[in-house]
Parts: C-alpha cells; sequence; structure tokens
C-alpha cells in the first residue's frame, strides 16, 4: 500500500488544526508493522500497522486526536499543515545544494586502449568513434597546463570550501592510463612538489582506473610508494563474466588480469577493484565473493552496464543488477569490505542528508582533461567532444559563468518534475547523463536515466528494511503499498 499523498487528503487533529499528507510522503509494509518516510527528509517514523489505521481512522473521520505518533509523523513532514510546506521544503533543500566548485580532475593520460570491450561506454569498442580519439598521448607540457588549471579552480572556489576538508581528487583515466606511466608519475611528483606552494593540495587524493594488463612489480610499487589509489577493472569471476572484456583482437583479457591480481597478491599491494555487471556476472554472486576474498580485496564498486542503439540490453537486467548489488552489499560489510556504489546513497540516508548528484560531473565539480588538452566536463564526451569547450592554452578558465558546468549543476533530480513523486528522490543523485542521452532517440542529458530509478528504488527498500532490522531485530521484506 503506497500512501496517497495526494493533496485532498487533508485531516483534523487537536493542536494543530488541518493536516494532509506531504506529497514526498510514502507508506511501505513490514509484516505486521509500517514505515513512513518523506523522501526529502529522510527521516523514517516506524509503525504498527494497526496504529498507522487507527491514526489513518481518527483522521479521516475528522474527530480530535492526540497520538503521539501525529507529532513525529508532522515533526519530520510526512503530515504537513497546507500544501505551502512541501514547496517550501523543496526550496530549503534546493536552497541547500552545494555550490558548484571544482575539486575533480581526470587527467586522460590516454585516448588510445589496449582493450575494446564490447560495451565501452566510451567509443573503443567503435572502429569509427575510435578514429576521433587523439592519437598521441598526453605530452608533459600539456600535463602541466592542466595542472595549473586545476589548481586555479581550487583556489577560486576556496571562498566556498573550508581548508581542512579540502581533499582534491586527481583520477588518471584513459583509454588506458598506463599507456602513458611516466606522465602519471610526473603529474604526481609535480602536485606533491606544489602543496608547500597551494595549501589546498595538502590532502590532494591520486587514484588510477587501469585494466590492470600492463600493471608489473615496478609499476606496482610505484603507485604504491606515490599513494596512488589502483582500481582494477573487470567484470566477474570467471571468463564466461569476462567474455565482453577483449583486447583490439578480440581475444579475451580475463586470464591475463588473473595473472596480474596474482603478482598484486604475492606483493601485498591494496588495489580495489571497479566491477561491471554483465548479465553473466551478476549469475553467481557466490563466484563473485570468492574472487573478492581471494585476493583480498578491501574497496570496490559496481557499475552498471550502459546501453544505447548499438547495446541494447533487457528489460530485466536493471532489476537483476540492482537486486544483486544489494545482496552482494549485505554480504561485503560482513567481510569488512567497502562497496562505494550504496555506501553514497547510505551516507546520506543515515545522515538524513539529501544526495544531490552521483557523479563529480553533475555537481559541476569536476574538469576533465583530454590528451590534447581539451577540458571538458565529462569523459564519457571523449569521442565525439560534447560537453568539452575549453583547452589548456587558455591563460585562465572561469567556469562559475561557464555554460556547460552550468546547465549541468542543475541536471540533479531535485529540478526534474518527473522525479518529485518518486520514493528514492533523496538518496538518488540522479543517474548518468549521456546513459540518459542514449537510451533512446530524442533523448538529451536532461532525460531520465531509468535504470538508475530501479538502483536507487532497491537501495532505499534496504535500507528501512535494514533499519527495522537493527531497532526491532525483526526481519521483513518492506513493500511499498497503496491504499
Amino acid at each position: 500500500m503506497y500512501l496517497c499523498c495526494s493533496s485532498t487528503s487533508s485531516f483534523i487533529y487537536e493542536g494543530v488544526g488541518q493536516v494532509l499528507f506531504s506529497k514526498y510522503a510514502h507508506l511501505y509494509r513490514l509484516g505486521n508493522d509500517v514505515v513512513l518516510i518523506n523522501s526529502l527528509r529522510l527521516k523514517p517514523v516506524y509503525l504498527s500497522y494497526n496504529k498507522f489505521i487507527t491514526i489513518k481512522e481518527f483522521l479521516e473521520s475528522g474527530k480530535e486526536c492526540d497520538f503521539d505518533e501525529l507529532v513525529e509523523l508532522k515533526k519530520y513532514k510526512i503530515v504537513i499543515e497546507n500544501q505551502k510546506d512541501d514547496s517550501r521544503i523543496l526550496e530549503f533543500v534546493k536552497s541547500h545544494a552545494p555550490h558548484p566548485a571544482v575539486s575533480v580532475c581526470y587527467f586522460i593520460l590516454s585516448e588510445q586502449c589496449n582493450l575494446a570491450c564490447k560495451y565501452c561506454f566510451l567509443g573503443n569498442n567503435d572502429k569509427e568513434k575510435r578514429k576521433h580519439f587523439y592519437k598521441q598521448h598526453m605530452s608533459q607540457e600539456v600535463a602541466d597546463k592542466a595542472i595549473f588549471h586545476f589548481i586555479e579552480q581550487l583556489e577560486w572556489h576556496q571562498e566556498h570550501q573550508d581548508l581542512e576538508s579540502v581533499r582534491p581528487v586527481v583520477i588518471f583515466y584513459g583509454g588506458e592510463p598506463l599507456l602513458n606511466y611516466d606522465v602519471l608519475k610526473y603529474v604526481v611528483k609535480r602536485f606533491n612538489q606544489l602543496k608547500e606552494e597551494h595549501e589546498l593540495l595538502k590532502n590532494i587524493e591520486f587514484s588510477v582506473v587501469t585494466n590492470g594488463l600492463l600493471l608489473d612489480e615496478e609499476k606496482l610499487r610505484d603507485l604504491h610508494d606515490l599513494k596512488v589509489s589502483i582500481a582494477i577493472s573487470i567484470d566477474g569471476c570467471d571468463e564466461k563474466s569476462n567474455s565482453m572484456r577483449v583486447d583490439t583482437n578480440g581475444n579475451p583479457a580475463f586470464g591475463r588480469i588473473v595473472k596480474v591480481l596474482d603478482r598484486i597478491k604475492e606483493l601485498g599491494v591494496p588495489v580495489s577493484l571497479s566491477i561491471t555487471l554483465t548479465e553473466e556476472s551478476i549469475k553467481n554472486k557466490q563466484k563473485m565473493i570468492d574472487l573478492i576474498k581471494r585476493y583480498e580485496i578491501k574497496g570496490l564498486g559496481f557499475n552498471i552496464l550502459m546501453s544505447d542503439a548499438n547495446f541494447i540490453l533487457p528489460e530485466s537486467y536493471s532489476v537483476d543488477a540492482a537486486n544483486f548489488i544489494v545482496d552482494m552489499f549485505k554480504t561485503l560489510r560482513e567481510l569488512g569490505v567497502y562497496e562505494d556504489r550504496i555506501m553514497r546513497k547510505l551516507n546520506a540516508f543515515v545522515n538524513s542528508q539529501v544526495y544531490y548528484s552521483d557523479c563529480a560531473a553533475t555537481a559541476a565539480s569536476q574538469i576533465v582533461v583530454a590528451a590534447n588538452g581539451d577540458i571538458g566536463i565529462c569523459h564519457g564526451c571523449l569521442a565525439d567532444r560534447k560537453y568539452f569547450n575549453h583547452n589548456v592554452s587558455e591563460s585562465h578558465l572561469n567556469l562559475d559563468n561557464d555554460l556547460i558546468w552550468n546547465e549541468w549543476s542543475t541536471l540533479s533530480p531535485i529540478y526534474k518534475d518527473e522525479c518529485q513523486e518518486c520514493e528514492a528522490l533523496g538518496i538518488c543523485g540522479g543517474g548518468c547523463p549521456i546513459n540518459a542521452l542514449k537510451e533512446k532517440e530524442g533523448n538529451t542529458i536532461h532525460s531520465m536515466d531509468r535504470r538508475f530509478c530501479v538502483h536507487s528504488k532497491a537501495c532505499l527498500e534496504f535500507f528501512l528494511e535494514d533499519l527495522y532490522r537493527i531497532i526491532f531485530k525483526k526481519t521483513s521484506r518492506c513493500k511499498k503499498i497503496s491504499l
């Protein structure tokens, strides 16, 4: 039963006057109990089903009542005094949206790749798109200018940030970034040299996302010493799960990646995994767990496949992937393994803070520097260079008034009319604008990434179930119900 949030559902109770259910209020059944939550306040209220029915009947009858539970429902804006309260809540949430401020910089060290994964969202699997990628690796000169531009962005937005909490993030990406390993090392060392001149760099973090095939003992030790976090891309636990992860000649890559993981384990170098969930990889949870245990992985992130006209996924995939991620999370937390995709949402839920954006691009808090020095907002646009409108050759780059960065900063679900009645509005953060754009003809970056809707709703149900288990020591499936 989903609690009707219609503005016509208004009631009277003593000391408050007329009340109505917020349009952001949602109801779930948990066995003999229910939970109500305002999707923008994120403070769940649990009641017995019988108590809920009793309260609801009193309210509908117009009789005066003084149930303690009504105080909680009002406190957390599940019931409101008039329709304007909903508008005030939304405006309050919008007014607290983070100010766009660049804190992340992607260095695309090489747009070329030694793999051609069949699902590659960049287009390295497409011969025509691949022609548009810059063939030369990023030069040291371009890297130097990119460093300057990133520092400039950090310092321009210094007024909006607390120096102690600022954590600039540099992500080395591709193509395959290790094709240009010397420039990677140069960039890290140069940033470290500049820490004395620029206080904002003192907490800088570095990471590299790689398919791992070019990792050898020297690089592993170097990256560990340089404090560069290593995230290795993989699709699952066996050849079948990784059948779409092939090189440019169509040869499978999984066996070679496993050999690299074996060497990493021998050396004791910590790495995380970036796991793309193929249709095959979500069929065997236990094999995935075994792989994570075998290589003593302590952190990972799951990636939901993107689709377009050339790579169409069945409708069932989004549901299966969402359920797989939740099920895996339950096991991983028992093993002390951090899973990034759910944890971002869980932090918002636990702290009752709206999660505005699920990526740094839609938060307008990143720049992406292509191998030739072009600057854009999203690395998913490398092939066609859409949303790349600057270059490091420019002397200064003020993004505060830039049309692209300002447009992307409005892509949060809180600004979308079609998202207002969604129960997962407050924890969603929105999906990928590029996937939304490519999902079907006529879409734009403002369209909805519907695979992400499924994922966000599954996460919310899990959070409500899990909190119920912790508080009441009861276990029950959380089911959205409607009157």
